[in-house]
């Protein structure tokens, strides 16, 4: 019902604004003639309570596409669990929950004691490093003068190897925990807690005043603007499916829209409690909404020896003898209907035999809005 009544709505603004020009074009108002193309043009305020879609249209045909159900997933090195590699408390948190962070940006701060006593050795060993090196040198001068004996000479120099070691080795391990090399009196214990990569926060379990240990990981930072969907295809389909292969993944959640992937890896492995082989596809998803754990369905276009064009049934509507899918016009807003004949319908697509071809960009979600709009304009012009 509420399809309906938004659809209404739209047709009741075309008919409202018509004389204003919102509504059909020129072309538009003999939309019964036969071949004659319908046009509409979107108002920004009526593009956006429609919210289209579209897809380009892929090649193939309908009985060679393989669907699958899928999963969506993290790509493992967009995503990172952080938290402290030595025990600290929380005193200040820099972050919320959503905020988007760049590599290394400060999350939150904490105190350490065991930092605190890595910093103090090692500034322990920075002096009695200088004062090695300091003999060391001493030593050497009254060795080349014949003042200072061998044993002597090899003894302060032993000393400052040491020393030197020792420092290298703390310094190295204070770097390791992201702390600074140096610090005075009053931060000794300090301790930055930051992003290694650039990504959303997408999970904070930590408060002011939380210890925290080395185990913990109360951070979660993502970027989900690519993402793995994982398919499982059934092993009777299998053979057909191939790295490279162009998918099409779908899910309801998130308005139906399409995104694009290619097949990136196909296990060797069956599983044999579902019978499926896991399939990897690699796809992007720049306004993040492909969210991972999320659910989805996905068609492999799979290679033939015959190409048609395809089309989502959903994008194939009807005026008057014809069958049409909408196509974006050169306009913001401006949308054209193509007559096109059909061929073959299977797996959610149908081919098309004539009036577009393969790569063409075609309205995959809302083409029943924008033909109700078309046909309710086409009526309005007759009316005037």
């Amino acid at each position: 019902m509420i399809r309906n009544m938004k659809i209404l709505f739209i047709a009741a603004s075309f008919l409202m604004y018509q004389p204003l020009g919102f509504a059909a074009t020129e072309a538009g108002d003999h939309a019964g003639e036969e071949g004659q193309p319908r046009k509409v043009h979107l108002t920004p305020e009526q593009a956006e309570l429609l919210a289209l879609e579209t897809v380009r249209a892929p090649k193939g045909r309908a009985g060679e596409i393989v669907s699958a159900p899928a999963e969506v997933r993290y790509v493992p090195e967009r995503v990172a669990e952080v938290g402290p590699l030595l025990q600290g408390k929380i005193t200040r948190l820099e972050v919320d929950l959503g905020d988007q962070v760049e590599k290394d940006q400060l999350m939150a701060e904490l105190d350490s004691v065991d930092l605190a006593k890595i910093r103090s050795r090692l500034n322990s060993l920075e002096a009695r490093k200088a004062t090695a090196a300091a003999e060391y040198e001493r030593e050497k001068q009254l060795r080349r003068d014949g003042i200072s004996s061998e044993a002597e000479f090899l003894e302060a120099k032993a000393n400052f190897l040491e020393v030197s070691a020792d420092y290298a080795s703390v310094r190295e391990q204070l770097e390791v925990f992201g702390g600074k090399v140096s610090g005075s009196e009053s931060s000794l214990a300090e301790y930055g807690l930051r992003s290694p990569i650039a990504g959303r926060i997408e999970r904070m379990d930590v408060r002011v005043g939380q210890t925290l240990d080395a185990s913990d990981t109360p951070f979660t930072v993502a970027d989900t603007s690519v993402v793995w969907v994982m398919l499982q295809v059934a092993e009777t389909d299998i053979d057909r499916v191939s790295v490279g292969d162009e998918v099409q993944v779908y899910s309801r959640s998130v308005s139906g829209r399409f995104h694009k992937g290619e097949v990136s890896w196909i296990s060797a492995a069956l599983d044999e409690a579902t019978r499926t082989v896991p399939v990897r596809v690699v796809v992007k998803s720049p306004k993040k909404d492909l969210r991972p754990n999320l659910y989805a369905k996905a068609r492999i276009i799979t290679e033939s020896d015959v190409f048609l064009p395809l089309v989502p049934d959903d994008a194939v509507q009807t005026i008057g003898d014809d069958n049409v899918v909408f196509v974006p016009g050169d306009e913001a807003g401006a949308y054209e209907a193509v007559t096109v004949t059909l061929g073959k319908e299977a797996n959610g697509w149908i081919e098309i035999r004539s009036g577009i071809t393969a790569g063409t960009e075609v309205v995959s979600l809302g083409a029943f809005d924008l033909m109700s709009t078309a046909t309710a304009s086409g009526r309005s012009a007759d009316h005037h």
